[in-house]
C-alpha cells in the first residue's frame, strides 16, 4: 500500500529540520529551545520534541507537528504548507492531488511561469544586460537573483501565459496584468491584440525582480523602469495577492536567512539593487525593505533570526526618513541597532559596492549604535553654547526616540546622558518623558481575573495529566482520587478517559494531545520522588476550586430564594451550602 504524501513527507523530513529554517533553536537535553517566532517574549517557552515530532510554546500555548507550524508561521492553508515541506523534502505531488488545487498554488505557477518569461526577454535584450553589467551586476549574480525583462510590448507576459493555458482572471489574480475597465479614458494601441483582449500586462519597459517567499518560491515583482519613462514611477511592484503580502515578504530574506542566523546580525538596505549587489560583495546577510519602511510585521519576522540590525540607507533625504520609520518599531521589538553612514558624495549601497567593495565593508564595520547617531546628528545642529531654546528643541527632538527604547536599563543610561550634556536635571526630563508617553498612551488591554483564573485551572489539569503520563504507576492512584466531571474541557477528559481504559490505539488528535501533555510535564523540574505529592496537590486545588464555584453559585441562589421567600429552598440550599463549607474545611 502507497503512503500518503504527508507521511512520506514526514518520513523524509525532522522537525528540527523544519523549524530551524524560521527560528533560532538550542539543545534543551533530547529536546530543543527557542524564544517563540509567534509572541513576544524575553525567556524562552518554545519547544521542538524531534522523538515526538512536535512543538509547543508553553507561554501562548500553540503547537502542533511539522505542517501547523508551517501553517502558522508562513500564515498559509495546509494545502500550500504540503506544497513547501514536499518541495524542501524532495516530495513529488501528483497534480490531480485535490489539495493542490487551491487558488494560491495557480497564483505561483504563473508567477514562476512569468519569471521565466522575463528572464528569456532578458537574454534577448542586449541594451537591458549592458546596463546591467554597467550597474556593477555579474552574470552569475543576475542569474542567482532571477533578475528579467518585461518588453514595451502591452500583452507580451499575457499572450504567454495564455498560450501555456491559463486564464486571463488568474493572471490579474496574480497581479500581472491590469483590466482595461479600471483605467479612464484607455486608449487602445494600434496593431496589437489588446484591441479585442479585456487586460494588458501591468509590467512594460521594466527590469524585473522577482520577489521570493520565505521558501524560494516567487510571489510578485518589483520593476524598475527602463528606458523611456513610464506611468507609475521608477518602480512599481506587484499588488497584494493571495500570495504576496507586502507586510510580511522581505525581499532577499529567502537568500539572507541561514547568513542572518548565523551572524546574529542583518543588514537592511533600500533597494533591489543595493541588495543584489551587496550579496555579490560578500554581504550574504542583507535584506531590503523594496521602497518603504519595515513594518512591524517584517521586524517579527527578522527577529526570528537575529537580535541585530545594521540599517545602510540612501544617503539623500528619502532615506534618513525611511531609516528613521523603520527604527521606531526594531527599538520596541529590543533590536540592537547600529547606523552605517554612507557618504554623501556615494548616494547609496550599489554605488559604494561598484566603485569600491573594501569600503562597503569598512562602513559596514564603523557602523554606530543608534542612540549615538541620534545625538550626534542632533547636537551637530546646534552651537556648543546652548541657549535655552536650544535645549528645549534637543531635548524635544531626542526625548521622543528615547521614548521608543523598550528596555528601561537603556532608556534610563540615555536619560542620563542627555541630561549631562543639557546640564539639566535628570528628573526634568523624566517628567518630559512621562508627559510624552501619556499624550500618545492608547488603550491598554487588561486580563479580568476570571480570564487568570480559567488559565489557571487548565494550566493544573494539563499539569495533573502530564504527570500522570509521565510517572504512569500513578494512574491507579489518578482514578481512586479524582473523578472525570472535575476536568473542564472535552478534550482532556478524553485523555482521563482513555487512561481509565488503559487505551492504546489513539486517534491522530488523541495522540498529539497525550504528546503534548507528556512533553509538558518532561520539562517540569519534578523528580520521580515528588511526583505524587505534586500530583496531589493538582487534585487538592482541582478539588478546592470545584467546591468554591459551587459555594459562589449556591450564594447567590440563597440570596434569590431569600428575597423569595422561599423557605424551603432556602433550607435545602443552606445545607448543601453547609455540607459543602465542610468538605471544604477538611481540604484546606
Amino acid at each position: 500500500m502507497n503512503s500518503s504524501p504527508v507521511d512520506e513527507i514526514k518520513n523524509r523530513l525532522d522537525i528540527v529540520e523544519v523549524v530551524q529554517d524560521y527560528v533560532k533553536l538550542k539543545k534543551a537535553g533530547k529536546d530543543y529551545k527557542a524564544l517563540c517566532p509567534f509572541h513576544k517574549e524575553k525567556n524562552p517557552s518554545f519547544f521542538v520534541s524531534p522523538s515526538k515530532q512536535i512543538w509547543h510554546c508553553f507561554s501562548c500555548n500553540f503547537g502542533g507537528d511539522m505542517f501547523s507550524f508551517v501553517m502558522k508561521i508562513e500564515g498559509v492553508e495546509f494545502a500550500d504548507a504540503l506544497r513547501i515541506l514536499a518541495r524542501k523534502a524532495g516530495v513529488v505531488l501528483k497534480r490531480e492531488d485535490p489539495k493542490l488545487k487551491s487558488q494560491r498554488n495557480i497564483l505561483y505557477q504563473i508567477c514562476q511561469e512569468a519569471t521565466e518569461f522575463f528572464q528569456k526577454q532578458l537574454e534577448k535584450n542586449k541594451a537591458v544586460l549592458d546596463y546591467l553589467r554597467n550597474r556593477g551586476l555579474r552574470p552569475a549574480t543576475i542569474k542567482e537573483f532571477k533578475i528579467g525583462y518585461a518588453s514595451e510590448n502591452w500583452d507580451g507576459l499575457l499572450r504567454h501565459l495564455i498560450e501555456i493555458g491559463y486564464k486571463p482572471k488568474d493572471i490579474e489574480l496574480a497581479g500581472l496584468i491590469i483590466s482595461k475597465s479600471q483605467i479612464p479614458n484607455f486608449k487602445q494601441i494600434p496593431n496589437s491584440k489588446i484591441q479585442i483582449q479585456k487586460y494588458y500586462d501591468r509590467f512594460r519597459s521594466r527590469i524585473m525582480f522577482p520577489i521570493f517567499d520565505l521558501s524560494g518560491q516567487v510571489v510578485g515583482f518589483s520593476g524598475r523602469v527602463f528606458g523611456k519613462e513610464q506611468s507609475g514611477g521608477k518602480y512599481i511592484n506587484t499588488p497584494e495577492t493571495l500570495i504576496y503580502n507586502k507586510s510580511k515578504i522581505i525581499y532577499g530574506l529567502d537568500k539572507a536567512k541561514l547568513d542572518i542566523r548565523k551572524k546574529n546580525q542583518a543588514i537592511v538596505v533600500e533597494g533591489q539593487f543595493d541588495l543584489v549587489m551587496a550579496h555579490q560583495a560578500g554581504s550574504k546577510n542583507a535584506i531590503a525593505t523594496s521602497g518603504s519602511a519595515l513594518t512591524s510585521d517584517h521586524l517579527r519576522v527578522l527577529k526570528r533570526y537575529a537580535e541585530n540590525l545594521i540599517f545602510a540607507f540612501d544617503a539623500d533625504t528619502g532615506g534618513e526618513s525611511a531609516t528613521k520609520r523603520a527604527i521606531a518599531p526594531a527599538q520596541q521589538l529590543e533590536f540592537n541597532i547600529k547606523i552605517a553612514l554612507l557618504p554623501s558624495e556615494e548616494k547609496d549601497p550599489a554605488e559604494i559596492i561598484k566603485k569600491n567593495p573594501k569600503k562597503w565593508s569598512e562602513i559596514l564595520e564603523k557602523a554606530k549604535p543608534i542612540m549615538e547617531f541620534y545625538f550626534e546628528n542632533t547636537f551637530s545642529k546646534y552651537p556648543k553654547t546652548l541657549s535655552v531654546d536650544n535645549k528645549r528643541e534637543i531635548a524635544k527632538e531626542l526625548l521622543f526616540l528615547i521614548k521608543n527604547i523598550a528596555n528601561t536599563i537603556e532608556q534610563a543610561h540615555w536619560l542620563q546622558v542627555l541630561a549631562s550634556k543639557l546640564k539639566v536635571e535628570e528628573r526634568a526630563l523624566t517628567g518630559a518623558l512621562r508627559k510624552i508617553k501619556a499624550r500618545e498612551a492608547g488603550e491598554e488591554i487588561f486580563t479580568t481575573p476570571a480570564v487568570v483564573q480559567k488559565s489557571r485551572i487548565k494550566e493544573l489539569e494539563e499539569h495533573l495529566l502530564g504527570l500522570v503520563l509521565r510517572f504512569p504507576k500513578h494512574v491507579s492512584h489518578l482514578m481512586e482520587n479524582f473523578k472525570e466531571n472535575l476536568l473542564t474541557t472535552p478534550e482532556l477528559k478524553k485523555v482521563f478517559h482513555n487512561l481509565k481504559l488503559e487505551k492504546k490505539t489513539l486517534t491522530e488528535e488523541e495522540k498529539y494531545l497525550t504528546n503534548y501533555l507528556l512533553f509538558k510535564a518532561e520539562h517540569c523540574p519534578i523528580e520521580e520522588k515528588e511526583s505524587l505529592e505534586e500530583i496531589n496537590c493538582c487534585i487538592k486545588e482541582l478539588k478546592l476550586d470545584k467546591i468554591k464555584k459551587e459555594l459562589s453559585g449556591i450564594s447567590l441562589d440563597i440570596k434569590e430564594a431569600e428575597s423569595e421567600k422561599n423557605k424551603t429552598k432556602l433550607k435545602n440550599l443552606t445545607q448543601k451550602f453547609s455540607k459543602l463549607a465542610q468538605e471544604l474545611s477538611k481540604l484546606q
